[in-house]
């Protein structure tokens, strides 16, 4: 046995030293899917609006060409479930903005990573699609972009910036959905949209030289939570029958962080990013927010706290924001009657990509439901320096933003 051990392994020294570039071919093709006509779709759709020629990331996967040498790192992203980045627990709660790879998708991903990456019909290659063309929810009632551009300069990998914006509204308004169109697609990572009423953001702006301010000079801002976040590869949330109220002469702020890849690092850009509001007319519900958070102290692997719900609500959305190294977050609802509605688990919870998971169907909860957050953290779990976007006391480590109307009536 151990003869043919060594036999079968010289034989196997020799194949190679005679085509040593065997490794480095072409794999065999074993895969049933193709490019043209399987993975192309899934990686438009899914990846696509970041993975494109100037997009903000590194590189395209909207034709063969660029996508088949990235073939081992698609695998692997998806494996680790690392991309598309969303973090939510498929089943714990559904959200309109979800959008992890469905199950025969990611098959089919790996099966094609893994069985040559064949490309098909060359008849077949589809057009190299567009992105960013147009808004998503029709021409906005209002559009709003930095009043110039802002230069990010070549030496600078990453940054935020504030920048106000007058809402130019001479009456409230209902905004029922924002949309956000980045100005340097390659270099824009996310952006969060605040109202100010106090002129707060407009002071720490007017002493500054520039175009708004930076994340040293923000001080005491924001004070409130964000009426919007964006981040690549989202769609807009329409929030019909209800809206966040936007008070007349009221500014917005725009909050972008700006961040290279690899291939935009040493470049200089130009941003003049735009918002588009979108208003709602009539009887709507106003959407309101609650915030609440863990302890300062930690102590343990597992935290644990809660909130009861002083009236009867619907609840639309969650936003969390975790400042310390955790494995997962669950969120569930239990009612009076003890019953158990799931809502929310994230695995490798961070603020990162900073997310407002909104229900695909909105919950109706009764008065005194508590709402009940279970994060379990890292072994030797640090605390991190991420800035929060709540407008609330950093010094706990794991906040909640909770957004609702009050009654059931919303709920399906």
């Amino acid at each position: 046995m151990r003869q043919q051990s060594l036999w079968l392994g010289t034989l196997l020294i020799l194949i190679l030293g005679v085509n040593g570039s065997m490794p480095l071919g072409h794999a065999p093709i074993a895969s049933r899917w193709n490019y043209n006509e399987h993975l192309f779709p899934i990686l438009r759709d899914r990846c696509g609006r970041c993975h494109n020629e100037g997009g903000v990331a590194p590189m395209s996967l909207v034709t063969y060409e660029d996508a088949y040498p990235w073939a081992q790192s698609i695998r692997e992203e998806v494996l680790g479930m690392r991309m598309p980045p969303w973090l939510a627990e498929d089943g714990f709660g559904d959200f309109k903005n979800g959008h992890a790879l469905a199950a025969h998708e990611m098959d089919m991903i790996l099966e094609w990573a893994s069985g040559g990456y064949p490309r098909g019909e060359r008849a077949l290659t589809p057009s190299v699609p567009e992105f960013d063309v147009g808004w998503t929810l029709g021409e906005p009632a209002a559009i709003i972009q930095l009043k110039e551009p802002y230069a990010i300069d070549a030496e600078i990998n990453e940054m935020v910036r504030y920048f106000v914006l007058p809402a130019g509204t001479s009456e409230d308004q209902w905004v029922t959905a924002i949309d956000f169109k980045p100005g340097a697609r390659a270099v824009v990572r996310g952006a969060a949209l605040f109202v100010d009423t106090a002129g707060t953001a407009r002071a720490l702006e007017d002493g500054i030289a520039g175009v708004g301010f930076s994340e040293a000079d923000r001080r005491d801002f924001p004070t409130s939570p964000p009426l919007a976040l964006w981040i690549p590869g989202q769609d807009p949330i329409s929030t019909d029958g209800m809206g966040f109220r936007l008070p007349a002469g009221a500014d917005l702020v725009l909050r972008i962080h700006y961040k290279k890849t690899w291939i935009t690092e040493g470049e200089a850009f130009l941003d003049q990013s735009r918002i588009g509001l979108y208003f709602g007319t009539g009887d709507l519900a106003e959407i309101e927010s609650v915030l609440f958070a863990s302890g300062a102290e930690l102590s343990g692997r597992e935290v644990a706290f809660t909130h009861v719900l002083d009236r009867e609500v619907t609840l639309l959305a969650l936003l969390p924001e975790v400042e310390v190294e955790a494995e997962e977050m669950q969120v569930e609802a239990v009612k009076p009657d003890g019953s158990r509605v799931p809502m929310l688990w994230l695995r490798e919870p961070s603020s990162g990509w900073p997310t407002r998971f909104w229900f695909d169907s909105p919950v109706g909860l009764p008065r005194g439901t508590q709402l009940e957050v279970t994060t379990r953290l890292k072994p030797a779990a640090k605390r991190l320096t991420e800035v929060s976007l709540l407008g609330t006391d950093t010094s706990s480590p794991i906040r909640f933003l909770v957004d609702y109307v009050e009654g059931v009536a919303a709920a399906n």
